[in-house]
């Protein structure tokens, strides 16, 4: 998904297309986890985990085929579209069953192993996208995003062959996604909310860095490199964040790390060379690796223990909404305002999302 992103604003701003267009096509892919959200909630309660993966990598799969025909803009934002679904369906499915697996004591460090593995791809995904987009140009980095996918089923298939040795599915014989979120109505609202500010700044940022090294005329796999060298901070703190979850509660943890990513966009206004943005990037880096998993245990902790599967997925509705929000709203700001108005929006979110997770959310840990 990390390589579509940083490759996505890089291949269509080189192409002619505006600020506007890029970000909305590098935001469909957000729009799509939303809408499988509640599908994939469905499938996971009764199909398992194992098999609802399997099938979101072959959605990947196909989808990386057909971006790979066309860089046309009307091709691009379907086809990833699809692929954010398919990569929200293998996010929900781990999420659904690690939460079987893990007793909530252990709940933070776990989601936070969980959350570190996907900042491990992110880093890779950053770095290598710039590079390939040099190398093997657009088609072929969307094909190499394919086969990431198509690793991917190496670890699920084994355990979709063999059903008996998988955790009971989340949710079976549960009640249905519609009776779970008028049910659990305050918690999904408060978990949701803060969810979708908290996602609008991360997807926000990761469409607003290459933009910005497009416009210091960086080439593409420099660009890459400077949106990976903030996820290595991002990456190394993850076990940081999951001890301090399970030692001093939530919000110890996640209050610091969300105030450091709306300081590093702050910081972003202030750069105005490679230099500039890459201590913004560091800062935020830091600021988004103490908040690795944070949200998986935000949802996990609010879950109720029938029909969990159905409560994640209406959860991943409402914060999957900014994945779509935070790449809309970089585009349309950056187009009309510039990048530095777009950083300061960013930022703002952020702030509005900690007062929301202080005031109406508060301590959700045992």
């Amino acid at each position: 998904m990390s390589v579509m992103l940083v490759a996505l604003p890089i291949v269509l701003v080189e192409a002619g297309s505006g600020y506007t267009v890029a970000a909305i096509v590098a935001g469909a892919g957000g729009a799509g986890a939303a809408a499988a959200a509640l599908p994939v909630g469905w499938c996971t309660g009764r199909w398992g985990p194992a098999r609802v993966g399997v099938g979101s990598l072959g959605i990947m799969l196909v989808a990386a085929a057909v971006m790979a025909s066309s860089i046309r803009p009307i091709i691009l934002g379907p086809a990833h579209f699809f692929f954010g679904g398919g990569a929200l369906g293998v996010m929900l499915s781990r999420q659904a069953d690690l939460t079987a697996r893990v007793p909530s004591a252990l709940r933070g460090r776990a989601m936070s192993v969980m959350g570190g593995s996907m900042r491990l791809s992110i880093l890779l995904g950053a770095a290598i996208g710039g590079i390939l987009v040099d190398l093997v140009a657009a088609r072929g980095t969307f094909l190499a995003a394919g086969l990431g996918a198509g690793i991917g089923l190496g670890a699920v298939v084994p355990t979709a062959r063999r059903p008996e040795s998988e955790v009971a599915p989340v949710g079976v014989g549960g009640p249905t996604v519609r009776a779970v979120a008028r049910l659990n109505r305050r918690p999904l609202v408060g978990a949701g909310i803060f969810g979708l500010l908290a996602m609008a700044t991360r997807e926000g940022r990761m469409v607003l860095l290459p933009l910005v090294g497009v416009a210091l005329e960086l080439s593409a796999s420099s660009i890459g490199l400077l949106v990976a060298t903030g996820y290595t901070a991002d990456l190394l703190l993850f076990p940081v964040s999951g001890m301090v979850m399970d030692r001093f509660g939530r919000l110890a943890a996640m209050v610091p790390a969300y105030g450091l990513l709306a300081v590093g966009l702050l910081l972003l206004l202030l750069a105005k060379s490679t230099s500039g943005v890459l201590t913004a990037g560091l800062v935020m880096g830091v600021g988004n690796g103490l908040s690795s998993g944070s949200l998986f245990t935000l949802g996990s902790d609010l879950a109720p223990k029938e029909g969990a599967a159905a409560y994640f997925a209406a959860v991943s509705l409402v914060t999957d909404g900014g994945r779509v929000l935070g790449p809309v709203l970089v585009g349309a700001v950056a187009g009309t305002w510039g990048l530095d108005a777009a950083a300061a929006t960013l930022a703002g979110v952020m702030a509005l999302g900690l007062l929301w997770l202080v005031v109406v959310v508060g301590e959700t840990g045992p």
